[in-house]
């Protein structure tokens, strides 16, 4: 739904319900060690996202394989089935908060994308934190970038209709990546930018999303600001390649869809940054979900229980195939 005519609405009931069946026992005994944290919050977003999910009227079929991008960084490509190419082809860097996602989280979504738009995405498994803190992700995401500039055509893609996106934390890397590189000779060449309620900012920033959404839907502020502590520490919010909301001069960047749900910790870094990039004159299409919550068009938890997921994921789809026609 577009951001512009979606007033808040309570939080689906039966959404709730479910989030709710995701929370751990009170009694459930804690990790003790940050290594042990790290491990139990990587377990629970894989068991989240890793089942693949059919839905009638999306293709299925699609083929993956890894592709080695350079400096020990690998990708995984997904190819649609029967498309002709060359193909547009899309950059993804997967959510996680820095520190828990991967290629088999994000493999059941890039596979429904890639199905639905006729469209290459190559998968990239970023260093995480807290081994390879900033800038190690942001690194690796402009290599890999640069590496689908560069070799495109070999993998049956068309140079002159690459994209780049991400979800959350991959979003911010993605925002991160295009604000440095759009600047320069060859981000002319990336034709679109997908933010999935993306992070853009500190929590220290004060956002009133981070108090109205603290606990119970999902990705919780105390969990956000773990990521952010591990990922990005000692970062100031002057910093403009982890918080790109920070940045004070926006590139020239390509169009862009970014998506935000209210009920989300990240809901106002993402209409922030909307803002921030319309006053740029970028041109921005945003969707927001009234009644949902943070990850709610990926996870297959929430995409084969609910319409809403099923609706924005085609608005997604159906975005990427306009920008890269």
């Amino acid at each position: 739904m577009d951001a512009a005519h979606s007033a808040p609405r309570p939080v689906d009931p039966a959404l709730k319900a479910y989030l709710d069946s995701l929370a751990p026992p009170p009694d459930a005994p804690q990790p003790a060690t940050q290594a042990e944290q790290v491990e139990a919050r990587r377990e629970v977003l894989l068991k989240a996202l890793r089942t693949r999910v059919n839905i009638p009227g999306l293709p299925n079929g699609v083929e993956s394989r890894s592709v080695e991008l350079g400096e020990g960084l690998i990708g995984r490509l997904f190819t649609p089935p029967g498309a002709e190419g060359p193909l547009p082809l899309l950059v993804y860097l997967h959510g996680g908060g820095w520190v828990a996602g991967s290629l088999a989280t994000h493999d059941p979504f890039c596979r429904l994308l890639s199905g639905a738009t006729d469209t290459l995405i190559l998968s990239v498994d970023y260093r995480l934190a807290p081994e390879h803190p900033f800038p190690a992700g942001l690194e690796d995401t402009i290599t890999a970038i640069r590496w689908a500039l560069d070799h495109a055509r070999e993998v049956g893609g068309d140079p002159t209709r690459i994209a780049v996106g991400g979800d959350s934390a991959g979003a911010n890397l993605a925002a991160a990546a295009l604000n440095r590189l759009c600047g320069t000779r060859e981000g002319t060449a990336i034709k679109a930018q997908m933010l999935l309620y993306p992070a853009t900012d500190h929590p220290a920033a004060g956002q009133p999303s981070y108090v109205e959404n603290a606990k119970g839907y999902g990705l919780e502020a105390d969990i956000m600001r773990w990521f952010w502590n591990l990922y990005a520490p000692g970062a100031t919010l002057e910093d403009a390649d982890v918080f790109p909301l920070r940045n004070p001069r926006l590139p020239p960047l390509p169009q862009t869809l970014l998506t935000t749900a209210q009920y989300d910790v990240l809901r106002d870094d993402g209409i922030a940054y909307a803002e921030k990039l319309t006053a740029a004159r970028v041109k921005v299409t945003h969707l927001h979900s009234p009644d949902m919550h943070h990850c709610f068009p990926i996870g297959a938890g929430t995409v084969m229980r609910f319409p809403q997921s099923v609706e924005t994921l085609q608005q997604i789809a159906n975005w990427l195939k306009t920008a890269l026609a």
